[in-house]
């Protein structure tokens, strides 16, 4: 799958991948720990005909990554999705976005609905329940930002127990994230303590936000949930609360779950119902 490579420069310069096609664009936005490269499992059910972009947020990937914390959080990302969205989509996308990447499709379409022609959500939209909350945490304690090789890395992800049963074809993609020094080690350019506080920055205000967007978010939506927890069979990102918050805020909003896949398997993974339901909604959508 050959891409372009577009430098988008706004308050920071965001690298955004392009897959060109003739029949509506779709923007991809990925989850807090994630990187552009992160829905290149979904490309081959959308492209072509569709266009399709990809961005790296800032300090994800090989996007600028500003040194002072305070240059991050939900008005940021909202910021750089506007100006991605004006420079190279100014008729209008469909938004596609997975967990983070999800909460801000939704406040897009809501407070900018003129650029956006329909939503699909994966795995996110309100906050996520106390379970999968706590598991979040445990993954951001736990992450290892350093190792000392690229075999260390690749042992340590075929053990995580939220990628489970490991595909080897996903290994190109997570090392995508990654930063390699001269002296062979590799670290992740993200560190988790920027996750850490727009984790708990979205924590205090973002499902007041969300119920403030009733009645605003006109376009389709489909949300797409993962049935297995992170860690365990109960830390599943949707229960019925979250569910239901969605539903009241977006009532059109269709809902379909993604057998035997995890809040990060169901787009880092190759799924082919996820991909026949992607490909059906955005047929509808964008024709």
């Amino acid at each position: 799958m050959s891409y372009r490579i577009h430098r988008v420069s706004g308050e920071v310069q965001l690298r955004v991948l392009e897959w060109p096609g003739e029949r509506g664009t779709i923007l991809a936005l990925h989850g807090l720990t994630g990187y552009a490269e992160t829905f290149l499992p979904l490309i081959p059910a959308l492209n072509p005909p569709y266009r399709v972009l990809s961005m790296d947020m800032r300090g994800r990937g090989e996007s600028e990554q500003p040194a002072d914390p305070r240059a991050y959080g939900l008005e940021a990302h909202l910021r750089d999705i506007v100006t991605v969205l004006k420079a190279l989509v100014p008729e209008g996308a469909l938004l596609m976005g997975h967990s983070l990447g999800a909460m801000l499709s939704l406040a897009v379409a809501a407070e900018h609905p003129d650029r956006v022609r329909g939503l699909v959500l994966f795995d996110g939209g309100p906050l996520p329940s106390r379970a999968f909350s706590e598991s979040l945490n445990q993954v951001l304690n736990a992450r290892v930002e350093e190792l000392p090789s690229m075999e260390a890395f690749r042992e340590l992800v075929r053990s995580m127990p939220f990628l489970q049963p490991f595909d080897e074809r996903l290994m190109p993609i997570l090392e995508a994230g990654l930063v390699r020094e001269p002296d062979g080690r590799v670290r992740v350019k993200f560190p988790s303590r920027l996750g850490a506080l727009e984790a708990m920055e979205l924590g205090a205000i973002w499902n007041d936000r969300l119920r403030g967007y009733a009645g605003r978010i006109r376009c389709p939506v489909l949300l797409l949930k993962a049935p297995v927890g992170t860690f365990g069979p109960h830390d599943r990102f949707f229960t019925e609360a979250e569910e239901r918050l969605l539903q009241e805020v977006v009532p059109q909003v269709r809902i379909a779950e993604i057998p035997n896949t995890t809040h990060y398997t169901i787009v880092l993974g190759y799924h082919p119902e996820r991909d026949r339901l992607v490909r059906a909604f955005v047929e509808e959508v964008l024709g």
